[in-house]
């Protein structure tokens, strides 16, 4: 195994699904074999409160939904505690990635609730979302673009350099809605993407 970085980081993030033998141990410890949704549930509830992982997030990471998003660094190091390690880079046997590196893809029911999502795409808009629940953030800054500040917006999943969608936007306590009643939805970045992505926890 090469001891630069830079690959490290790819060796730890480019998966969308847990190794067997990760899967393997979690059974082990759980005493669970994952053939009810039920099992899930108890699973979740088995991690700290620090930890805790949602029910969607360990069905993807256990293969039982599809996904082609990378999971998070906290999302790996709360499986690595669960069995008993420091982290997911000691849990797999590599070296830690740089502290300071934002991963490219977070699906938005990872993040924690009270974490901060800071987002900018040109030509000079910036926004700053407070997760309240699973997918749900409101809006606490908004610079150049038409989401308001305390908004409410669903937002699944953060990917640089693709737009941002939100939808089921909740403005003074009503969905915005067009003429015909259909719900509305904001897309940032339609053409470039979003330039900056930032998860403070």
């Amino acid at each position: 195994m090469t001891d630069d970085k830079h690959n490290h980081k790819i060796l730890i993030f480019a998966v969308t699904m847990l190794p067997l033998s990760v899967i393997e141990q979690i059974k082990k410890k759980s005493g669970l074999e994952f053939n009810n949704a039920k099992d899930f549930e108890v699973l979740s509830a088995a991690f700290s409160a620090a930890d805790r992982l949602g029910v969607n997030t360990l069905k993807r990471l256990m293969g039982y939904a599809k996904t082609t998003i990378e999971p998070r660094k906290t999302t790996l190091d709360a499986i690595a505690h669960y069995l008993g390690q420091t982290s997911w880079e000691t849990l797999m046997g590599l070296q830690p990635s740089d502290s300071d590196w934002i991963e490219k893809a977070v699906c938005a029911d990872e993040i924690r609730e009270n974490a901060v999502v800071e987002v900018h795409w040109l030509p000079d808009r910036e926004i700053k979302l407070l997760c309240v629940g699973e997918n749900r953030f409101r809006v606490t800054e908004s610079h150049n673009g038409r989401l308001l500040i305390n908004d409410e917006v669903t937002i699944l999943h953060f990917r640089l350099d693709y737009p941002l969608e939100a939808t089921h936007v909740v403005r003074n306590g009503t969905v915005l809605c067009d003429d015909k009643g259909l719900e509305l939805c904001y897309i940032a970045g339609k053409q470039n993407g979003i330039t900056f992505l930032n998860i403070h926890e």
